[in-house]
């Protein structure tokens, strides 16, 4: 057990994350196991012999007590000598000694059906047995009795039925080849079906009249409160993040931020004082239920459940996050820039739910929301918006563009606390306004109107385009994520602001991953030194990439069953992901430098990878499709 794998090296993603991807301990230990299982060539003898001792000692009239079970029990058993006399294991008969070493290697925390004893008598001349734990004191004499563990048959039968599943090396597709396909073109009937989805997903990511009306009620009820606490405090409250840019369901919390203005005199107290009076008060008011405050909070928050008539409703109230606002707004003009942008966030939030990707934990949807509008940047879907005094690019802006995101000099200089130069728009030369936020630069070009894309790609081909260049040529150990500088190609290095260790230093040495390694980077529009996935382990990362390379093969493959777009958002099932070890062919970044740390090689992919072995994704999850409809 010495190499044995420390199961809590990466473990800690919250339960979404730990259903889709597993710890690599985890995958590692199990591939262990299944080689230790499937090396013992006389498995299904041993199987099969703990089937038929099972029905034996269960037709046994007497039962014996366990002295070493905790309570004592009385359990059915007989020896293994007159069991043998009645079985025979594919034909053969076995000597007692062998049927001790076949129950003794089969046995396994999953199929406690049938254990070894030794019988025990007192000075009454009483029998009883003792379970052994350490099977090695079993040597095969008149003294070896089997016992039955389980009682039930039919229990008996799922778990070695478990047993040979565990057994079954099977492993999830690479889908690699994805990098060299195309989205084909859709025919008459495609392009109708993706427009009703496209209308489907619009309808339930925009709330309704009512939600609208609710948001406005919380917000004077909320207002009324804060203004009655001290009259001399300037309050404002609105709504942002996806409530603000307009990309949120009925359903979805209340995000709400409070901007606190109090007199000079001791600012920072009176701001602490005037918020906990605030909490107090929410605490004390009918309707405002579970109010937690987050006071030691990068943004000081707090969170409460609105209740009304309608039911109940998740709120979350931050305090002078002026940041937060300039983000929503900056969101919600490149929405307002074209109508594919929408559309395109829409369905990768809808698919990041689905797929159970989006998580606290790792990263949130704003992070996922970053990495698809610098991809649409990137294709000049949209124009870097922090870049620029107009939205009228020409060649001549692209150009000064492209050169700026491969000079590190020129990023240095962009992004330097005290400008010696000023800024100036990578289109007209004019100098960028500095708007400043919580002392950070929060200029965007605000207006979006007379924006012409050059790029004229569908959705459909966009998403098919942004899956495939996250899946397969998107390098994080290498390149960082940066709508501000309208790109996922950007030059980790050369993001000198961003406070993120480089992979390359981390990945040589598996037991700093959990708390040092950071494979993805996605920059903060607004605060560049901060990394908006500066929570999500490496197997998250491996597990998102794989899931962009699986949405764009879904993408490829065109209709099924009716549809295009929503076979994006099948739900995982445990039929095909439950198993650690299929992700073994996932953590491809990963796993090699595992092994190589443990000098144990439990996965090989050309040994292992073989058409029995891969997964059908695509097949079970059309067969899931078919299902549903």
């Amino acid at each position: 057990k010495q190499n044995r794998v420390d199961m809590n090296l990466a473990a800690g993603f919250g339960v979404a994350g730990v259903k889709r991807f597993p710890p690599i301990g985890s995958v590692f230990n199990t591939l262990k196991e299944k080689s230790k299982l499937s090396l013992e060539t006389n498995m299904t003898s041993g199987v099969g012999l703990i089937e038929q001792l099972s029905k034996l000692i269960d037709s046994q009239d007497t039962a014996y007590t366990v002295e070493n079970s905790k309570p004592k029990v009385k359990r059915k058993a007989l020896t293994v000598r007159s069991a043998l006399r009645q079985i025979k294991v594919e034909g053969q008969p076995l000597r007692v000694k062998q049927a001790c070493e076949l129950i003794r290697n089969t046995q396994h925390d999953r199929v406690p059906s049938v254990a070894l004893a030794r019988r025990r008598t007192d000075a009454d001349g009483h029998m009883s047995l003792v379970l052994d734990l350490d099977a090695e004191q079993i040597e095969g004499s008149t003294y070896a009795w089997a016992v039955m563990t389980c009682r039930k048959l039919e229990n008996i039968r799922d778990e070695t039925r478990k047993l040979r599943h565990m057994q079954r090396m099977q492993f999830l597709p690479p889908l690699n080849n994805v990098k060299h396909g195309q989205m084909p073109k859709l025919d008459v009937y495609e392009r109708a079906v993706v427009n009703s989805e496209l209308a489907e997903l619009d309808a339930r990511w925009a709330a309704d009249a009512g939600s609208q009306t609710l948001q406005e009620k919380l917000i004077r009820e909320m207002l009324a409160l804060a203004r009655g606490i001290d009259r001399r405090v300037r309050v404002n409250l609105e709504a942002f993040g996806s409530r603000l840019y307009g990309l949120s369901t009925s359903a979805s919390d209340f995000d709400l931020a409070m901007s606190i203005r109090v007199p000079q005199t001791n600012a920072e107290v009176g701001f602490m004082r005037f918020v906990r009076h605030f909490v107090v008060r929410l605490q004390r008011t009918r309707g405002f239920q579970r109010v937690v405050w987050l006071q030691h909070a990068r943004v000081p928050i707090v969170k409460f459940v609105y209740r009304t008539s309608h039911g109940e409703h998740e709120c979350d109230v931050s305090f002078n996050h002026g940041l937060g606002m300039a983000k929503s707004r900056m969101i919600h003009t490149y929405m307002r820039s074209d109508p594919r942008v929408r559309q395109v966030l829409m369905v990768l939030k809808e698919w990041a739910i689905t797929r159970a990707i989006s998580n606290q934990n790792a990263m949130n949807s704003f992070g996922v929301m970053l990495m698809g509008l610098t991809y649409l940047a990137q294709e000049r879907v949209v124009p870097p918006l922090q870049l620029l005094t107009t939205n009228a690019m020409n060649t001549r802006g692209w150009k000064n563009l492209a050169a700026l995101q491969q000079s590190r000099e020129q990023i240095s200089a962009l992004y330097l606390s005290e400008q010696s130069e000023p800024i100036r728009c990578v289109q007209s030369g004019e100098q960028l306004p500095d708007w400043r936020v919580e002392g950070k630069n929060a200029y965007f070009l605000a207006k979006s109107v007379g924006w012409q894309s050059p790029n004229k790609q569908t959705v459909p081909e966009l998403l098919f385009g942004l899956f495939r260049f996250y899946g397969c040529e998107f390098e994080p150990e290498n390149h960082a994520v940066s709508l501000r500088l309208g790109s996922a190609r950007i030059a980790r290095a050369n993001l000198h602001e961003l406070k993120v260790q480089m992979p390359e230093m981390v990945l040589g040495r598996p037991q700093m991953w959990r708390e040092n390694l950071r494979l993805l980077a996605v920059e903060d529009p607004f605060e560049p030194q901060v990394n908006c996935a500066r929570s999500a382990q490496g197997e998250w990362v491996e597990g998102l990439l794989w899931e962009m390379r699986r949405a764009a093969a879904v993408l490829r493959s065109g209709a099924n069953e009716g549809r295009v777009l929503s076979a994006l958002f099948v739900p995982p099932t445990p039929s095909i992901y439950c198993d650690a070890s299929v992700w073994a062919s996932v953590y491809g970044r990963l796993f090699p430098t595992l092994q190589q740390s443990v000098n144990e090689h439990v996965f090989d992919p050309e040994r292992d990878m073989t058409p029995e072995t891969i997964i059908p994704i695509e097949e079970l999850e059309a067969a899931q499709i078919k299902n549903t409809n």
